[in-house]
Parts: C-alpha cells; sequence; structure tokens
C-alpha cells in the first residue's frame, strides 16, 4: 500500500503525539507497514520532533493532553508546520472546544476515540492526500509566480534599463534593511517582491518623460502628473496576477508617509500602511539621494529629519545598514571579465556614449548576453567596465 501511495514507494510520514504511550506503540504497530510512524508521548516532545529536517506530511494530535492541551499543540503545529495536514483525535464531547481546535488548528479530519485502526487509516490516508494536493498546488503557485516576475522584469529591463538598474539597486538595499527583521515580517516574500516590481509602471511613460525621470531633470506639470501616477500603473499590471494581491497594495501605498499624509489619500497610517509599502518608500528616497551624489551617511540622516515621513524602525534599520555597507570601492574589468553577480559602479556606454545599462544594476546571464550583442555591433561597447567591490 505505502508503494502505491508515493510515486517514488517512500511511505508518508506521520507524527503522532498522545499523552498514552501504549496507545501511541499499538498506532505504530498497526499502522507502520503503510506509513513511516513516529510518536511523540505529550506536546511538548511532539513539537520538539517538528524541528526536524525532513518534514511530517501528517500531524496527529490527542486532545486532553496534560500542559499543552491539542489544541494548542495543532495551533502551535501550524505554524511550525504549514503544510502538514492536521488530524485531531478526541474523546471529549465538548462540542464548541472540539469547533474552536478545528478552526484554530485548521484541523482536516476529526475522529472520535476510541478509533479502530481501519478507521484511523482511511483517515490517515486522507489527510496523505490532502497534503500532496497542497503542496502540488504550492509549487505551482511558485512557478507561476516566478515565471511571472521573471517575465516582468525581462520587459522592464528591455524597455527601460534606467529603472532597472534602480529595481535592483533598491532590491540590494531592501535586502540589507531585512536582515534586521530576520523572523518578525509577515508575509516578507510579498514585500520583497513588491521592492523588485515597484518601478514597473515606468513602461507606460513616453521614452523622453521617462529619460528626464532618470536624469533628474524637472518635470513638466503634465509630465509630473504621470510620475505621480506610476505606483497606480504598476498596481494595474500587477493585480490581475493571482495571489500578487499584498505586492500590489504595497505598491499602491509605497508614498504613504507614516504619519498618514501623502497617496493614496485615506485614513491608513503608521504600521497599517503595508510593511513593503513602508519599505519601497524609505529605500526609494533614500537611493534618489544617492543617485544625486549624496554621501550614504548624509542620505539617511536627511530621511531621519524628515519628521513623520518614515517607519522608525525601518529608519534605525537603514542607519544599521548604511553603516555596515560603508567601504565600498570600484574596479575597472574588460567586457569578457564580466561575470554574473557583479554590480555595475556606472553606466555602460556604446563608443558613440549611448548608454546601454543604467549603473547600480547586479550582472545577470541575460544582461551579459546583450552586452556582448551591442558588442558586436559597429559602435561597441566602451570598455573597461566598473564594478562594485564589497567591503572585506
Amino acid at each position: 500500500m505505502g508503494a502505491t501511495m508515493t510515486g517514488s514507494g517512500k511511505r508518508p510520514r506521520i507524527l503522532l503525539v498522545d499523552d498514552e504511550a501504549n496507545l501511541l506503540d499499538g498506532l505504530r504497530r498497526h499502522l507502520r507497514r503503510e506509513f513511516d510512524v513516529e510518536t511523540a508521548v505529550g506536546a511538548a516532545k511532539g513539537l520538539f520532533a517538528l524541528r526536524q529536517t525532513e518534514p511530517f506530511e501528517v500531524i496527529v494530535s490527542d486532545f486532553l493532553m496534560p500542559g499543552i492541551n491539542g489544541a494548542e499543540f495543532l495551533k502551535a503545529a501550524r505554524k511550525a508546520a504549514p503544510e502538514s495536514t492536521r488530524m485531531l483525535l478526541t474523546g471529549h464531547t465538548d462540542l464548541e472546544d472540539a469547533a474552536k481546535t478545528v478552526n484554530e488548528g485548521q484541523v482536516f479530519r476529526m475522529l472520535l476515540k476510541p478509533v479502530d485502526p481501519e478507521t484511523m487509516s482511511a483517515a490517515l490516508r486522507d489527510c496523505v492526500a490532502q497534503h500532496r494536493l497542497v503542496v502540488a498546488e504550492r509549487e505551482l503557485l511558485e512557478r507561476t509566480l516566478n515565471g511571472s516576475v521573471m517575465a516582468l522584469n525581462d520587459v522592464l529591463s528591455l524597455s527601460n534599463p534606467d529603472a532597472f538598474g534602480k529595481a535592483n539597486r533598491l532590491s540590494r538595499r531592501a535586502a540589507q534593511i531585512l536582515e534586521a527583521f530576520p523572523d518578525q515580517v509577515e508575509d516578507r516574500w510579498a514585500a520583497e517582491l513588491a521592492v523588485m516590481l515597484s518601478q514597473i509602471g515606468i513602461v507606460s511613460l513616453p521614452p523622453e518623460v521617462a529619460e528626464k525621470l532618470a536624469l533628474g531633470t524637472e518635470l513638466t506639470t503634465a509630465e509630473q502628473a504621470m510620475a505621480d501616477d506610476l505606483p497606480e500603473v504598476a498596481v494595474h499590471i500587477i493585480s490581475p496576477i493571482p495571489r500578487l494581491e499584498k505586492v500590489a497594495e504595497a505598491i499602491r501605498y509605497s508614498r504613504k508617509n507614516f504619519d498618514g499624509s501623502g497617496p493614496p489619500l485615506d485614513d491608513v497610517a503608521g504600521e497599517q500602511i503595508p510593511f513593503g509599502g513602508r519599505l519601497i518608500h524609505i529605500v526609494e528616497d533614500y537611493d534618489e539621494l544617492i543617485s544625486h551624489g549624496t554621501s550614504p551617511a548624509v542620505a539617511a540622516a536627511t530621511l531621519g529629519s524628515r519628521a513623520g515621513h518614515y517607519d522608525p524602525v525601518l529608519l534605525e534599520a537603514l542607519d544599521a545598514a548604511t553603516a555596515i555597507s560603508g567601504g565600498e570601492t570600484v574596479r575597472s574589468v574588460m567586457l569578457g571579465e564580466l561575470r554574473s553577480g557583479m554590480v555595475l559602479a556606472a553606466p555602460v556606454t556604446s563608443k558613440s556614449n549611448v548608454r546601454l545599462v543604467s549603473a547600480g544594476q547586479e550582472v545577470s546571464v541575460s544582461l551579459m548576453t546583450r552586452l556582448r550583442n551591442f558588442a558586436a555591433l559597429e559602435d561597441g561597447v566602451a570598455e573597461p567596465l566598473m564594478i562594485v567591490i564589497p567591503p572585506a
């Protein structure tokens, strides 16, 4: 049976948690031919078992246990192993308590004690099938999201290298800031994606307006209105992609000040502003100062002087990241020496001084291919290229 349940012949891993060791031993003996069963006497040992590298397809817990009861354990298990399917065993007849446990722990099956072995096996098979469905859906979603993001980035890199370079700079700075929040940011992936895609709205601008925006040239009233509308344009581009609602919402609020002033004009303020929006706001304004020649220390201090504009916690993290990242140097390389992962310290131009790639862009395989294609043209690529050397 186990071999038929997994294409590789590997038995599904099951964690059984109960305070009765004899019951666990009996269940293990019956289930071990079909499942890879691990048992834990009590919720504390069950939580310890969840720290193992290899995940469990199904987690089964008794309801009434001393110390941490089944409701508390399954709620904790949901956080520790969100993809594992959870099942509750109970002899408890209080429907209100049972319903609360099922809802808070997102329990897939609930069986009443005493349970016969065949019923238990059948329920576990259903749980394993549910687990595989969840994992397959996640993997499909990840491939879809990754493909969508890559496609949008490719569009941006081809249509506006300056904006693509800026998006890369913002992402690197955001990553430095996020190092201060290793476990505290909910939906961190959405914040990171929001920063990466925050410049996509620029594809809607006429080329001459996009160039003026990149160079910091003064815009006309009509051009400024286009620039002010860029976050909403990005939201319209991203919103149709499934599961990117939080990313779109972060970009919508990327120009909202922490005190609630600024667009969009509503009552949202402080920590009600999506974390990704607060993050984009600070790294984008910091990058603008740096791009105009302001030193990192002065740029960070300038943002700190703008009362009410930024999340003070993110400002503190920016100060720390600026101090750590100081001391970068620059060296020159020939086009043939360029490698994936390097960061351009200056724009790459043709021999006639036409800008091909903006400064701050991280070198990728596709970028190297594009530069080699330019190099094959009559105007070629001006060498050497300048790259950033991080501090030792």
